[in-house]
């Protein structure tokens, strides 16, 4: 286990580590960024109703795995960002132990805040995050529903943008054959848009 998770840290803290380290060889932090209102993704009542079903069966089928646990533990936004102020007592933003000055976003700043009354949903970014994968050919409905989002609301980079983070990763490949994937986005809180989009695993 990594060590930082060892001491306590919560969980979004040590996958931000992680998320990092996987982006150290590279000179974009994102495959794909976007500034705010550039990629925009639409829904037809059919794709919204398919959507939709995808978010309430992973739901149901991730109940009780690890993922969906840590997932979960991390889910309320006041208690994430109450976390974030005890090691921020300020509400600044933080930088995580990497020194990499990235193209598109430029060093990578961590600091949680709570949505404001602008602000799209939790499961609203999922479910454009869901759209993205399926309308790029990344994935599709049938292996989406095994994955399940760990989500942060985060307000330390993007011009002051704030962001949907998520990192969806599959809750069941043990049981369902499924290849080890990770995907990564975030999502403009404030107009839906997409920011950034990076395969974690396989890198990509």
């Amino acid at each position: 286990m990594n060590s930082c998770c060892k001491r306590g840290l919560p969980v979004i803290l040590c996958l931000i580590f992680l998320l990092l380290a996987f982006a150290a060889h590279a000179d974009s932090y994102w495959k794909m960024h976007w500034k705010p209102g550039e990629s925009i993704i639409s829904f037809t009542p059919e794709e919204d109703t398919q959507i939709t079903a995808i978010i309430e069966e992973a739901n149901h089928k991730s109940e009780g795995t690890n993922i969906r646990i840590g997932a979960d533990r991390e889910s309320d936004v006041e208690t994430a960002y109450n976390n974030f102020l005890t090691m921020s007592p300020d509400g600044a933003p933080m930088e995580p132990a990497d020194d990499k000055e990235y193209e598109d976003i430029g060093r990578y700043m961590w600091a949680i805040g709570l949505p404001d009354e602008q602000s799209i949903s939790r499961d609203e970014a999922w479910k454009i995050m869901l759209k993205y994968l399926i309308d790029h050919g990344i994935s599709t409905p049938e292996i989406l529903v095994h994955y399940y989002p760990l989500v942060s609301y985060e307000t330390g980079n993007y011009n002051g943008n704030p962001v949907w983070r998520i990192l969806l990763e599959c809750y069941d490949y043990q049981d369902s054959g499924l290849p080890v994937t990770a995907w990564e986005a975030a999502i403009y809180a404030h107009d839906g848009s997409v920011c950034g989009y990076r395969a974690i695993y396989p890198v990509g």
